[in-house]
């Protein structure tokens, strides 16, 4: 047998040692590639400690709202909810643990969920249009107020049977609640609206119930993308980031592209809204989400001064003082129609907008129970909604389109179109 001569002994460790090289970064790219089309373990990628595996490929960060946020940890996510009244106790954690995967430590005041969850309840239909846009409505399986729900698609689900009724129907206050039935139910999160109010609060007594509430609050932002933007919210329980990701990827560039057209209009028609209610005119203002629609779809908002984000209490006078000579009323509160507006106050024709016939509102969808679908799926559409206003506004941008949540209400007798 020939022995080999130490220089030989050298090259023959070398090529071997290339070829475990070679070997190893064959082996890593094909894992990656692997892991990449949903083969294989999960391996760690850039952004993660060192050793920790990385299950949440497709991520979503909120851009426009500003009421949740969200990190993620290889197995698991943390959720932080962002009081929108601004109290620090009420800022509420929660950490989505991937199924299999070990709750970490670290975080005692979090309330801890599985995800993909697989039962859930919702106390709001904005839940219901979010689930069922992220193809997770099979997962429902109690909602109060099944009737208010605009979306046929849903109320046919439900009528079925598979999702049941857990309340009056009426209101997602606790005391309206079937908390029993929700029990039975074994859901792993009930989704509710918070309120602020800790006497009506469903989120409180749910949680006294034993139950898993999550609170949500796309209600409180003040710009219609970054309430839409709560979709991604809802997805992180279902590892749906990417599928939440497209969606509102779309609804923003159809807003921004609507908005982009009326940006440098010069001649910008005045606007009123709101309503009196026992000498008090409720009106949004001038920092809320309604007045940012106004703006973005070309219009000059009469309290674009004030900074309210919210509904403002203003004294009749003060309203006509400023909005008499306005060119058009959008949004007349709970009236539906002319005849509805007269009832309340005959001086509603001195209105120059009433004079004209250019009063509007977002009631063109609303089923027999009184369910609008602008309070649910115009939620998650606010490019609709612009565009509607657009084309009330500025119709020679968006020629031939029908209104879809706004309706003309302009002329006296239901003669409106």
């Amino acid at each position: 047998m020939r022995v080999a001569l130490p220089e030989q002994k050298k090259w023959i460790y070398t090529g071997i040692i290339v070829i475990a090289i070679v070997a190893a970064v064959v082996i890593g790219l094909s894992a990656i590639a692997a892991n990449h089309s949903g083969n294989g373990p999960a391996i760690p990628v850039s952004g993660e400690a060192a050793g920790e595996e990385d299950l949440f490929f497709n991520k979503s960060y909120p851009e426009y709202a500003g009421g949740f946020s969200v990190e993620y940890h290889g197995t698991y996510k943390v959720v932080s909810i962002h009081d929108p009244w601004g109290r620090k106790d009420e800022n509420f954690t929660y950490l989505l643990v991937q199924r299999g995967e070990k709750v970490p430590a670290g975080y005692p005041d979090a309330q801890v969920f599985f995800v993909p969850i697989e039962k859930a309840v919702t106390l709001s239909a904005i839940h219901l249009c979010q689930i069922t846009r992220l193809d997770e409505l099979s997962s429902v399986k109690g909602h109060n107020g099944i009737d208010s729900v605009y979306d046929e698609e849903i109320r046919r689900f439900a009528e079925g049977g598979a999702i049941e009724e857990i309340g009056s129907g009426t209101s997602s206050m606790g005391t309206m609640l079937d908390t029993e039935r929700i029990i039975e139910l074994e859901p792993d999160v009930v989704f509710c609206i918070a309120n602020g109010n800790k006497d009506s609060d469903s989120h409180y007594k749910l949680r006294e119930a034993g139950l898993k509430p999550v609170v949500t609050a796309e209600w409180m932002e003040d710009c219609p993308l970054g309430r839409a933007e709560w979709i991604k919210f809802i997805a992180y329980f279902y590892n749906k980031e990417q599928e939440a990701n497209d969606f509102f990827d779309g609804v923003k560039a159809g807003y921004l592209e609507v908005s982009g057209k009326t940006k440098n209009l010069d001649d910008k028609p005045t606007v009123f809204s709101g309503i009196d209610y026992q000498g008090t005119w409720y009106a949004p203002g001038g920092g809320s989400y309604v007045a940012k629609l106004f703006r973005d779809a070309g219009a000059e908002y009469v309290l674009s001064d004030d900074t309210g984000r919210g509904d403002r209490s203003i004294d009749v006078e003060v309203v006509y003082e400023r909005a008499h000579d306005a060119d058009y009323w959008i949004n007349i509160g709970f009236s539906d129609d002319i005849d509805e507006l007269l009832a309340l106050d005959p001086r509603y024709t001195n209105f120059d907008a009433f004079k004209s016939g250019n009063i509007y509102h977002y009631n063109a969808r609303v089923n027999a129970f009184g369910g609008n679908d602008y309070w649910q799926s115009g939620i998650l559409r606010p490019d609709i909604v612009l565009e509607d206003l657009v084309a009330i506004l500025h119709p020679e941008f968006v020629p031939d389109y029908e209104l879809y949540y706004y309706r003309h209400v302009g002329t006296p007798h239901g003669e409106g179109v």
